[in-house]
């Protein structure tokens, strides 16, 4: 890279992708905040606001998905002005990167990395909480249905099934 327009060209292609994974980190950071207001909303019992909150992590993944899809445009120029193919993960493309360029972009997979563990950790959480929550309806509909006391799980963990009579009726 020691034509000046190419060092130039690769300056600019390189800023543009770590301009790129700036917004992903935003996003990410975005995501980790709706996540633990979904935290709260369940831990709380208010599920009135679960939809909501759904709906707004739904909203930022979408936004991430196409904000990877730009990110996967940036990278483009990079790999093609470093000689390397287009699938090169993040780390090789820092590998290969004139400095600032090569900190600047090991920070950056660093920073996501760290993020996507995070972010990993806690939706597992609201998961298993979502499920204790969607088990504990289920057994206070049994006991409103009239279900015996003693109802029992079956091999999968879903709840027996069976019951001649319910106070609410189900059409089917």
């Amino acid at each position: 890279m020691t034509d000046p327009t190419q060092t130039e060209r690769a300056s600019m292609a390189l800023s543009d992708l770590s301009t790129g994974l700036w917004r992903i980190q935003d996003l990410l950071e975005t995501l980790l905040y709706k996540l633990e207001v979904q935290s709260l909303v369940i831990e709380s019992g208010r599920s009135r606001w679960l939809g909501r909150s759904t709906a707004e992590i739904e909203a930022v993944v979408e936004n991430l998905r196409e904000t990877e899809l730009l990110r996967a445009v940036d990278a483009a120029p990079v790999c093609e002005l470093l000689g390397l193919p287009m699938d090169t993960p993040l780390s090789q493309i820092a590998a290969a990167s004139p400095s600032p360029w090569d900190q600047v972009l090991e920070e950056h997979r660093t920073a996501l990395s760290a993020a996507t563990q995070e972010l990993s950790l806690i939706s597992r959480s609201n998961g298993e909480m979502l499920e204790i929550s969607y088990r504990a309806v289920q057994d206070t509909l049994e006991r409103f249905n009239h279900a015996p006391e003693g109802a029992t799980y079956t091999a999968r963990g879903s709840r027996e099934t069976g019951r001649a009579h319910h106070l609410i009726d189900h059409i089917g």
